[in-house]
């Protein structure tokens, strides 16, 4: 009985395990408590694997007592929260640690939950910032079917439909922007092919939420 409960066991675990895996590297939660193991690392920022980007959140040692607060970019390499080593003496010096990880700011403009649908202007951008680093931390492919937006978590997929001539798109919200007035979604060249709207360069657009980033 024994061997088969453990039996069980393992199968459960590796197939959570391939179920998280095959997630979308840009998904990352806002946990309103968790437990993490912390480390040093020699990089300047903190970053975490199960944290949406630029998400602040307090970190306290269990045993000690001993607490920071801290902005943490999200990177899928990293298990559990890397801190940058200058902050090793606020824990006493410890190497690593099982830290209870309060959200206190859900990623860069605090947004849990998405609206079903969004609508106003949108533009797109192209050669100009094709491989630059996007707010989500990967780099910018002009022709993947990607946006930005201001507020929305990264992430989130949008079914985004051209109001002018009825072509529609699914896109993923990588970036932040646009910081034109006016406008409220900037699309990739790749997206703004499909959409039929590079001569256009901005088009009344309405776009459902298909998966929200948090």
């Amino acid at each position: 009985m024994k061997v088969i409960f453990l039996i069980f066991l393992w199968i459960f675990v590796s197939c959570a395990g391939k179920s998280a895996y095959t997630r979308s590297s840009l998904y990352a939660p806002c946990p309103s408590k968790a437990y993490m193991i912390v480390k040093f690392c020699n990089l300047k920022f903190a970053y975490s694997d199960r944290l949406q980007h630029k998400s602040r959140v307090k970190i306290t040692d269990p045993i000690t007592g001993r607490s920071l607060i801290i902005a943490v970019r999200h990177s899928k390499s990293v298990r559990g929260i890397c801190l940058p080593k200058r902050l090793k003496r606020v824990f006493k010096g410890k190497e690593r640690f099982r830290a209870v990880v309060q959200t206190v700011r859900c990623g860069d403009n605090n947004v849990r939950k998405c609206p079903r649908y969004i609508t106003g202007k949108a533009s797109w951008y192209g050669p100009k910032f094709h491989g630059r680093r996007t707010a989500s931390g990967v780099r910018y492919n002009m022709h993947d079917l990607v946006a930005a937006h201001r507020t929305l978590p990264l992430g989130t997929v949008l079914l985004v439909r051209n109001l002018k001539n009825g072509k529609a798109v699914r896109v993923k919200v990588l970036d932040r922007g646009p910081y034109v007035r006016g406008r409220n979604l900037d699309l990739s060249y790749g997206a703004a092919k499909r959409l039929g709207m590079l001569k256009d360069g901005v088009i009344p657009y309405r776009a459902k939420v298909l998966r929200c980033g948090s």
